[in-house]
């Protein structure tokens, strides 16, 4: 069946024009939503009526998204769209079942958690894309950019999104071994600890692979801006810092690596769309996790690491500033 549907991604036909929309966790200026987006309309706009809504909810005081979600819900009633998209986990949580209870099928893309957080994703008018970091595809293809590989420090938030995560891939280890390489799992919200681990991580380790940082605050309660705290880190780190997702790759972030990409995600989720709007439930449509990830890497991080690609890897990688 996953063969079949990979097939069917490739060459879902449209139909006549119908009503699709977007409806996106934060806001069309963060990189993520702006790629996935993008991606969508690349394979949905020409043939169907495209309606994108934003949550806001990096910007918005929590206190205000009840306001923000009774509007959009105002709005998608006066819509009546054929299918819904939803982008990351507070699209979801905040969305999908008032969708569902009106008979709105749900695509989603970028949700990491799982139906303990999300009990929507069980309900049969439901499909998507499960966002999962590519732990074990990361590590090999970090084993042949460095030539010392032995032992990784994955630095990540201690948030629902990244604990879901590396619960379902190591289970409640926090040591680990992925071909052959020894991982040392750090999940942290403290912002002193995430900060330390970064400085003091050429004592132990040839390399670190971050995670998200966005539930970070200092010992005060004040939250610690994602790229602020990148930036920081990006000058006091004495060894190479990788990512698993491409938005933190580029200038005063990381380096790179094997990533996730909000633009595949797009594509997937809008194909996934296109074959409901051709007449398929949602339920004939398994869920998938993250399909395919592409090498990202940062030119001005190559460069502040004194490293360099090889001739096969740098043919294959996209680059960044």
């Amino acid at each position: 069946m996953r063969f079949l549907l990979l097939a069917l991604l490739l060459v879902s036909p449209l139909c006549f024009a119908k009503t699709v929309v977007i409806v996106q966790s934060y806001h069309i200026e963060y990189k993520w939503d702006a790629d996935y987006i993008e991606a969508v309309r690349s394979v949905l706009g020409k043939d169907h009526d495209i309606k994108v809504f934003e949550l806001d909810t990096k910007r918005l005081p929590k206190p205000e998204w009840p306001d923000k979600v009774a509007e959009i819900q105002g709005k998608i009633a006066e819509i009546k769209p054929d299918v819904a998209i939803l982008g990351d986990d507070n699209a979801f949580s905040l969305m999908a079942e008032h969708l569902v209870q009106r008979e709105i099928p749900v695509v989603f893309l970028g949700v990491n958690g799982g139906p303990v957080q999300h009990p929507t994703l069980e309900h049969p008018l439901v499909t998507g894309i499960l966002e999962r970091p590519f732990f074990a595809d990361s590590i090999r293809h970090l084993r042949k950019v460095l030539r010392q590989r032995d032992r990784f420090l994955v630095l990540m938030d201690d948030s629902p999104t990244m604990r879901n995560a590396v619960n379902e891939y190591f289970g409640d280890k926090r040591q680990a071994t992925v071909y052959g390489s020894d991982l040392d799992i750090v999940l942290t919200n403290d912002r002193d600890t995430w900060l330390k681990s970064v400085v003091n991580a050429h004592e132990r380790y040839d390399a670190v692979v971050l995670g998200t940082h966005h539930t970070i605050r200092d010992k005060d309660g004040n939250y610690a801006t994602p790229y602020e705290l990148l930036k920081e880190a990006y000058y006091s780190a004495q060894l190479p810092l990788f990512s698993f997702w491409d938005i933190f790759v580029g200038q005063e972030q990381s380096i790179g690596g094997f990533t996730i990409s909000a633009h595949q995600e797009g594509l997937t989720a809008a194909r996934l769309a296109s074959l409901i709007l051709n007449g398929m439930r949602p339920d004939q449509i398994p869920q998938l996790k993250s399909i395919s990830g592409h090498y990202v890497y940062s030119e001005s991080g190559l460069d502040h690491w004194n490293l360099q690609l090889s001739p096969m890897i740098a043919s294959q990688a996209n680059f960044v500033d």
